[in-house]
């Protein structure tokens, strides 16, 4: 029994290194938008779509994974702080009101760098072990 849960310590610890980076994201946006950087909070308030515009007033359009995604998953705890049903109710509360149009959702990191790079005002989020993307600007957060 001791073999077997050393076993298993020992394929946690060794694979939680790669997972983690795997698991890490990276925000992304319209070559159009000119913010390179957004606070936690901004970022947020932006996904929340209790905030419509970038701070240079250009409309912002939500580019997002389906639910069940993965990438979402990961995006809005780690990224957002919140749990994607709690963002997804969020949205349901605005959309349902007819203040909003629901983000746009996509099921590829293909299709999620088509639509932010074809979007004016646009940002997403992709895996950071995507590299270099052309044709879209990477967001800092701090």
């Amino acid at each position: 029994m001791r073999k077997f849960l050393r076993y298993w310590a020992l394929v946690l610890t060794l694979g939680l290194v790669p997972l983690q980076s795997l698991w890490s994201q990276v925000v992304i946006a319209h070559p159009g938008v000119q913010t390179g950087v957004l606070s936690p909070t901004y970022l947020f308030a932006l996904f929340s779509l209790r905030i419509r515009h970038w701070p240079q007033g250009q409309p912002a359009t939500l580019v997002v994974f389906k639910d069940e995604h993965p990438a979402h998953i990961h995006f809005v705890k780690q990224d957002l702080g919140v749990f994607p049903y709690q963002l997804r109710s969020i949205w349901d509360r605005y959309i349902f009101s007819g203040a909003v149009q629901a983000p746009r959702t996509v099921e590829t990191a293909e299709q999620m760098i088509n639509w932010v790079s074809a979007t004016e005002g646009a940002i997403g989020y992709l895996d950071s072990s995507m590299g270099d993307v052309p044709g879209v600007r990477v967001i800092e957060i701090k």
